[in-house]
């Protein structure tokens, strides 16, 4: 039987990787709305039906990478200490796993697409809905987690608006770096750790007066 990191997994990990890579590129070139799956399939030099094997239409495939990223980072955070708060656990699972230098190919890989799939939410309207809808399965899953570790009941307040929170500060804190000189990955967990921690230490802000 063959296992998760067997010769027929890595082949649909790298087809699923190079299906990613040219939908990017043809976006980038063309733009999401005028590319179509039979252009993508074609530039990674498989079939449509391939394609489909993998992704459902081309917006999955801009977002693919976050559930995996997503049920990344969670597993980083099962594997702290039940002694930690969440908040204390995802900073601490976020350094694990962006700054693990065994991954470091991998990791720089989901950071270089990460960015580019963020770029083309900028300016489109339609992907931002997709997002959006996306967005609120992987904070539900966050939330979930959130509560698990705390032994709290999964409809509990509290772990619902920390993990909301920190998806608003994950947002804020991909767009600095997108936008910033700094695209490399020591950047992202830098600004990633500090809009966590600005969420930890509380982010009511003084007036000037």
């Amino acid at each position: 039987m063959t296992g998760v990191n067997g010769p027929r997994e890595r082949e649909k990990t790298r087809v699923r990787r190079e299906l990613v890579e040219a939908a990017l590129r043809l976006f980038e070139l063309h733009g999401f709305e005028q590319t179509t799956v039979q252009q993508i399939a074609d530039a990674a030099q498989v079939s449509r039906r391939t394609f489909h094997r993998h992704f459902p239409s081309k917006l999955a495939v801009v977002f693919s990478h976050e559930e995996d990223l997503m049920a990344q980072l969670l597993a980083a955070v099962d594997r702290r200490p039940v002694s930690e708060s969440v908040l204390t656990a995802l900073r601490a699972a976020l350094r694990d796993f962006l700054l693990d230098e065994q991954d470091a190919p991998a990791r720089h890989r989901q950071a270089d697409t990460a960015r580019r799939a963020r770029q083309l939410l900028v300016g489109n309207p339609e992907l931002r809905r997709e997002n959006f809808i996306g967005a609120l399965g992987r904070q539900r899953a966050m939330a979930l987690n959130f509560a698990a570790r705390a032994g709290l009941p999964a409809g509990d307040l509290r772990p619902q608006l920390t993990a909301a929170a920190c998806f608003a500060a994950f947002g804020v804190g991909l767009d600095h770096w997108m936008m910033g000189a700094d695209h490399s990955i020591p950047a992202l967990h830098r600004v990633l750790d500090r809009a966590v921690a600005s969420l930890q230490q509380g982010i009511d802000i003084q007036g000037a007066g």
